[in-house]
């Protein structure tokens, strides 16, 4: 199903133009926003994608857990009232495991040669483990083409997936910003967090088993939202 701007304004209240769109998640957290901004020379995205997950493989906090090959850059400073985080992640030729996570994202990327897709289930984490059809009911993918250079703001507590459009290209590199690292964590999740051990898959949860062999039948995604994202 694609969706136009008739279909999301009358449908969900969601704004789009040609290079951004807003889908709203719930009354009580943010939308997710997805805008493209800029435009590269042919190659130099598959380029910049390739240089940079070389690069941050030499980088001494580099982990690759659930196909998402990350490193932090920028530690948190509690003591000094500095919350924020600093990551480098990556899409490469692998789907990123469909999961959640606490916390606020705004993360800023440029895509490979073929670009990037990206998914997003607003059902609830409730409904995910009591109700799994309900995430393929709520599931919409945002495409964008290569060589591209795009912002994403979201609620990280919104069930994710980040794929390569073309499973022979990487799908893009990326830098995201974790506003509040210890925003929505409990317990010793977030005594790890405050004693400065944050990482990526420390902080990722995979959606539930149910809800994983649900996406992995065929036709799962036929009844998707699909928005296409690009700029002039």
């Amino acid at each position: 199903m694609v969706v136009t701007s008739r279909d999301l304004t009358a449908n969900s209240e969601s704004s789009e133009t040609r290079s951004f769109v807003s889908i709203p998640t719930s009354p009580t957290t943010l939308p997710i926003e997805v805008t493209v901004t800029g435009k590269l020379p042919p190659g130099a995205g598959s380029f910049l994608v390739a240089n940079s997950l070389w690069q941050q493989q030499m980088h001494p906090e580099f982990l690759d857990e659930y196909n998402e090959p990350s490193a932090l850059i920028g530690k948190t400073n509690f003591e000094k009232s500095d919350s924020t985080a600093v990551y480098t992640f990556a899409v490469d030729k692998r789907d990123l495991v469909f999961h959640c996570h606490g916390g606020h994202r705004a993360i800023t990327g440029i895509t490979g040669g073929k670009g990037a897709l990206l998914k997003f289930s607003l059902c609830s984490p409730e409904d995910a483990y009591t109700k799994p059809q309900k995430f393929l009911d709520n599931l919409w993918i945002v495409k964008i083409p290569g060589d591209r250079m795009f912002v994403l703001r979201f609620q990280g507590s919104v069930y994710h997936q980040f794929c390569p459009a073309d499973r022979n290209e990487n799908g893009f590199f990326a830098i995201s910003i974790h506003t509040n690292e210890a925003g929505g964590l409990s317990g010793e999740l977030l005594e790890a967090v405050l004693a400065g051990h944050g990482n990526i898959p420390l902080l990722t949860e995979p959606a539930p088993d149910a809800v994983i062999e649900l996406l992995a039948r065929p036709g799962a995604l036929d009844n998707a939202r699909h928005i296409s994202l690009d700029i002039e």
